[in-house]
């Protein structure tokens, strides 16, 4: 009998035993299911943040995309016309010179991108993607330093030749009246031209230089944008739009 008891518990010890290793099996795979389920809310979340900057940044390139493809059609217009490829009337050449210098500076977020990598949540996210970002990231510091390169280049100008160029042919760039706080400056009488000043100007060998060069960089920026970063903003947008419709 005692033999018989003993055997029970032992059986009884063994059944208590396996139930309080299921119950923590149980309670690990729920606690793992609980924080996997965190770290894909939490990427989801992150994702969804991207999604929002990048789309305000794809905003923000159409619109500079737009301007500046706008201004170097006129510009293009302009150097035509210095070879003789292009008959324009006088005023028209007056409005394509004042418009072909786009000033507006392009202005992207990286916050999110930014805050991810700093607290280590960049890693949550799929190797493409993280390729994409990385790739868009450095697309932008390569065009925000080439950008500031050529601008020295263009306009770091200690004897004023470019500026007083500029200011001949009405290049110099005019506030839009919604922004006035001050009287428009208007044009030193000594860079006021005649029709005909103006026109030959224009032709003369040195200005065509001058206006190619800037020209030539300001294509090369248009090129850039289209190729690299709108290309590559539109490819990320929909990398995550595919990875969000999976879950």
């Amino acid at each position: 009998m005692e033999k018989n008891k003993t055997g029970k518990y032992f059986k009884y010890a063994i059944g208590e035993i396996v139930l309080v290793v299921i119950g923590i099996l149980i309670a690990l795979q729920i606690n793992n299911w609980n924080e996997n389920r965190k770290l894909e809310n939490n990427k989801n979340n992150l994702m969804l943040a991207l999604k929002k900057e990048l789309l305000n940044n794809k905003n923000e390139l159409d619109n500079y995309l737009l301007g500046i493809h706008e201004s170097n059609s006129k510009f293009n217009k302009v150097l035509l016309y210095s070879v003789g490829d292009y008959a324009i009337p006088i005023d028209s050449l007056k409005y394509y010179l004042s418009e072909m210098i786009y000033d507006r500076t392009l202005s992207l977020l990286n916050s999110v991108q930014e805050e991810a990598i700093n607290s280590g949540k960049f890693e949550m996210l799929s190797d493409s993607l993280k390729q994409n970002l990385s790739k868009l990231k450095d697309y932008t510091s390569s065009r925000n330093a080439i950008t500031d390169r050529r601008t020295d280049m263009l306009y770091v100008d200690n004897d004023n030749k470019i500026v007083n160029l500029m200011a001949r042919l009405y290049m110099l760039p005019v506030i839009p009246e919604e922004y006035l706080i001050h009287p428009l400056i208007p044009t030193h009488p000594n860079f006021l031209l005649s029709n005909k000043e103006l026109s030959a100007l224009v032709k003369d060998p040195d200005t065509y230089l001058t206006l190619n060069k800037i020209y030539l960089n300001h294509a090369a920026d248009e090129v850039w944008l289209k190729y690299g970063l709108v290309r590559l903003t539109n490819k990320t947008i929909a990398i995550i739009n595919n990875e969000l419709n999976e879950k």
